[in-house]
């Protein structure tokens, strides 16, 4: 609305506009349209200023926007803008006139046009000096943006000016920003703060005295709560916002709000009602030039002939949806568009046809996923509901017996955005190449890399910044163009596209010895057993190198029983340290693990490749034939098989170098982790330790940050640390702060292998699309070809001598895969003599450092009190409750030592027995399988 222009009360079209300001106030936008219509006859007969003709026709085009007139309303906002021009005296004027045809515009479905008014309107309020002018463009650019998909660049256009719109006098453009950016929210599967982001738009709305606004902020409420199950309360919010926009009559508000009843009465089943409340809605939007709202409506009356077993009417409805859905050139919506078409042709039993369909759909995804800038967003756009086309193509392939086609779908379902950084990481250069193109593309692959870390820092809103990026990215493309012909393999790998079946079989391809690490035979047989979880059955694909399809097994367990067993276990391991075999010897694990037995010989290496809660259970320990997996097999982890072959492709030929970080902070010490540190590099020949002084934080981050300063192995022994809220700040403990998954992102690691010997490293929390987030994924992207990682809270002693054998068979040139095996199965069978035997050569180690010391005995005296040694356990626990090195967790923990063993010989009981000092000490899985390698197996 033109603010600046002032219209003198004796204007002879003065009467009219009085007239239409009390109509609309009154819900009557067609009355105002007619009374604004007839105030542009007189003034243009009157021979007006162009500034008040062309205020006349803004006010005409705002009445006609809310009457659901769209095209009239474009066509006498247009006329505005001719009417005036860019003149520098009514640049403000102008600039309002450019962003309400920019919302004109974004109802009709002209999104790019829309975008462009908005762009121009911005730019004018800026250099006018307008701040509420200049917030209410950048809000509804952030709109427009929003509508075709660029969800991080609107994001952060709303997050920059957030701050501007608080200051604001004006409540209903802080109500405005809120509402979009809850929309934002919504759209990325973050149900929470859009919900909280409405309700504050309605609160704002409200003391604005903006109706009509508080009624769409209320539907969104009502829409977020219906999308989490909460329909009676979703329900309500839509009767709310139905019974405002009667009132005020603003007729594409109650189309929105019947629509969104009547889905609510279809799901109750009133088919009838649902119908009629659609076909009322149809014929609003179909009359305003409504065209988003249209595709909505068209595929609710299509799922509703569905639901009613009509299926010709259903894709009558939904066909018209998808060519109105094209023409608007959102991605979303074309996606959700297909797959109702394809599941039509799923009932109609037309399986070429729901092919093409769910096709179709997944490359709308692959476009959608191309518009998000940032990689939290693009992680959590992609719901489970938007991962249907992806899901059915595997189910579909396995029904057609395409197996191939079906393990290519399973596999291009996960992980996608990890593939898709990966694409960016360095890599070696293919043979025959041209140096100066390859050159060239690795400095374009570095500043894309920089414009990505700009905009992951709130630059979204940054026009040039994001001209900037786009420019790169074609530069890119074009010169992976020029590469195609002479490396395709290279291109298709930096393009992240999908791996079909030639692709995974090669990754099983034994590799010549000189590809891996010196001295190592790389000739070992290959099986890659990858599983895809449903809400009714599991699959498990088994791949080898020389197979001509894979095989697949149909396993009975669904994916709320496997969410049930992980967090069972995960309930016992925050428990206590025993009672891990049990749950891993769950027959439906035992089910899930059998068709690897029979596919892999003994020695085989085993490639697993989890889906959904699947990561979190040790799988190496579940059993097979009696007996854990990892006693027959190497077992390597890999989030899928397009990642493996980016490990592959980042294999090193070297282990000579390593560095040990041993740096827990002061308040939270770690008793084994000098010792754990002190054996490593003992075992490895005597490499690098670093201490807290010289293992900083910043210290790292800048040595890791000069090319070539990275070992070979990177071994950190501190603690770790997974943030559920947000796994990207998920890490490693250092003396001065958490070395993070975010800061690790932006790392070159050009290792062979990072060691985390530290708690709950390995776990990631697992997103739609089966996206890790945490440290693993992290240490992937920066360039690690391997990492070994924990999935629950370590015990330290046996952490330590895990990595004393693990180091010792990886020096001895076993594959990391095998040697992680080795050292396995040999703390399995360590007894509680070996232990304490153990514990004299780290006493030894540590002659220096009394608090490791005190440590390391009271890990002795445990020992005894579990061998049977009660008297000299409680000497022991006796010497160290007086111990000043123990803080005081370890002081409560000799005292309860101390009383156990003295209630022990004070009854009598087995005092007289020998001790037993054969018991094995680490039997439970809990202490010999927390570690999982995850990537290259060599």
């Amino acid at each position: 609305m033109p603010r600046r222009l002032r219209v003198r009360t004796g204007d002879p079209w003065t009467p009219n506009l009085a007239r239409a300001r009390r109509r609309l106030a009154r819900g009557r936008p067609e009355d105002a349209a007619r009374e604004y219509r007839q105030a542009c006859r007189i003034a243009d007969g009157r021979r007006a200023e162009p500034a008040v003709r062309s205020a006349l026709r803004q006010w005409l085009g705002l009445a006609l926007l809310k009457a659901g007139r769209g095209q009239e309303a474009l066509r006498a906002l247009t006329q505005a803008c001719e009417l005036l021009g860019a003149d520098s005296g009514t640049a403000e004027q102008y600039a309002s006139i450019l962003d309400t045809l920019g919302l004109v515009r974004r109802d009709l479905g002209q999104l790019a046009a829309a975008e462009e008014s908005h762009r121009q309107a911005l730019d004018l309020f800026r250099r006018s000096g307008s701040h509420e002018g200049t917030v209410r463009a950048v809000v509804n650019l952030a709109v427009a943006v929003k509508d075709q998909g660029r969800l991080t660049e609107a994001r952060g256009l709303l997050a920059d000016i957030e701050p501007a719109a608080r200051d604001c006098d004006d409540p209903a453009l802080l109500g405005h920003t809120l509402l979009t950016l809850g929309l934002v929210h919504e759209l990325l599967n973050e149900p929470a703060p859009a919900e909280r982001l409405a309700r504050q738009a309605v609160e704002a709305y409200r003391a604005a005295g903006d109706r009509e606004s508080e009624a769409a902020a209320t539907h969104n409420v009502g829409r977020v709560l219906d999308s989490g199950g909460r329909h009676r309360e979703a329900m309500e919010c839509f009767a709310t916002s139905l019974k405002i926009n009667l009132e005020i009559g603003a007729e594409l508000g109650v189309s929105d709000d019947l629509g969104a009843m009547a889905s609510l009465f279809q799901l109750a089943r009133q088919y009838d009602e649902a119908r009629r409340m659609h076909e009322r809605a149809l014929d609003i939007q179909r009359r305003a030039g409504y065209r988003r709202a249209v595709v909505a409506t068209l595929c609710d009356l299509g799922l509703l002939a569905r639901d009613q077993d009509d299926l010709p009417l259903a894709r009558h409805h939904l066909q018209e949806a998808l060519r109105e859905a094209e023409t608007l050139a959102a991605p979303h919506t074309v996606y959700e568009t297909r797959v109702l078409l394809a599941e039509i042709s799923m009932l109609e039993g037309d399986y070429a046809q729901a092919r093409v369909g769910y096709l179709a759909a997944a490359e709308a995804m692959g476009d959608a996923r191309r518009a998000l800038l940032d990689e939290a967003d693009a992680v959590t756009y992609f719901s489970e509901s938007r991962l249907d086309a992806l899901g059915m193509l595997v189910r579909l392939s396995l029904h057609l017996r395409d197996r191939a086609g079906a393990l290519e779908w399973a596999d291009a379902a996960r992980g996608q955005e990890l593939v898709r950084r990966l694409a960016w990481t360095a890599l070696a250069a293919p043979p025959g190449a041209p140096e100066a193109i390859l050159a060239e593309e690795a400095e374009t692959r570095r500043l894309l890399r920089t414009h990505e870390a700009d905009l992951r820092g709130g630059g979204s809103a940054d026009a040039a910044l994001l001209t900037d990026y786009r420019q790169t990215l074609s530069r890119l493309h074009r010169l992976e163009d020029r590469l195609v012909e002479l490396a395709p393999e290279y291109v298709s790998m930096r393009r992240g596209e999908r791996l079909g079946w030639n692709g995974i079989t090669a990754l099983l391809t034994p590799a010549p010895s000189q590809d891996g690490p010196e001295g190592i035979d790389a000739m070992a047989r290959l099986v890659l057993a990858e599983y895809h979880v449903t809400d009714h059955e599991t699959y498990v694909f088994g791949v080898t190198a020389d197979a001509p399809e894979p095989q697949v097994v149909t396993v009975d367990v669904t994916r709320a029983e496997l969410r049930e067993l992980a967090g069972s276990a995960g309930d016992t391991l925050a428990r206590d340290r025993t009672g891990l075999g049990a749950h891993l010897a769950d027959d439906r694990l035992v089910r899930l693990l059998a068709p690897v037995a029979r596919w892999a010989e003994p020695g085989d290496v085993v490639y697993l490749v989890p889906h959904d809660s699947l990561h979190l259970l040790p799988l190496q320990a579940v059993l097979v034939e009696g007996v854990p997996l990892i006693d027959r097999n190497p077992v390597v982890f890999v989030p899928s098989a397009s990642v493996l072959r980016y490990c592959q492709a980042k294999r090193k030929a070297s282990r000579a170098t390593a560095l040990i970080v041993a740096a827990p902070p002061e308040e939270h010490p770690l008793a084994f982790a000098r010792e754990q540190a002190l054996l490593v590099s003992e075992t490895l020949g005597g490499q690098e330790v670093l201490a807290a002084v010289d293992a900083s934080r910043e210290s790292l981050l800048a040595r890791f940050a000069v090319p070539g300063q990275a070992p070979d192995i990177l071994h950190f022994a501190t603690h770790g640390v997974f943030d559920r809220e947000d796994p990207m700040r998920s890490g490693i403990e250092l003396a001065d702060g958490r070395l993070t998954a975010a800061d690790i992102l932006g790392l070159r690691l050009d290792v062979d292998l990072v060691t985390l010997a530290a708690c709950e490293t390995g776990v990631s929390q697992s997103r739609p699309g089966d996206e890790l987030i945490g440290l693993t994924r992290a240490l992937l992207y920066a360039g690690a070809p391997s990492a070994l990682v924990a999935l629950w809270r370590v015990d330290e002693l046996s952490t330590s001598m895990l990595f004393g054998e693990f180091y010792a068979a990886l020096r001895s040139g076993s594959p990391k895969a095998e040697a992680l095996r080795r050292a396995q199965l040999w703390l399995r069978d360590r007894t509680i003599a070996d232990v304490l035997d153990y514990a004299r050569g780290a006493r030894r180690r540590l002659a220096r450092d009394p608090r490791a010391l005190a440590a390391v005995r009271l890990e002795e005296a445990r020992l005894r009190l579990a061998a049977g040694d009660y008297s000299a356990a409680a000497g022991l626990f006796r010497d160290l409750v007086a111990c000043p090195d123990l803080d005081e967790e370890q002081r409560q923990g000799a005292e309860v030592g101390m009383l156990q063993a003295t209630l022990v010989m004070g009854t009598g009981t087995d005092v007289g027995a020998a001790p037993d000092f054969g018991v094995p000490a680490f039997a439970d899985p809990y202490h010999w399988a927390p570690f999982a390698l995850i990537g290259d197996w060599l």
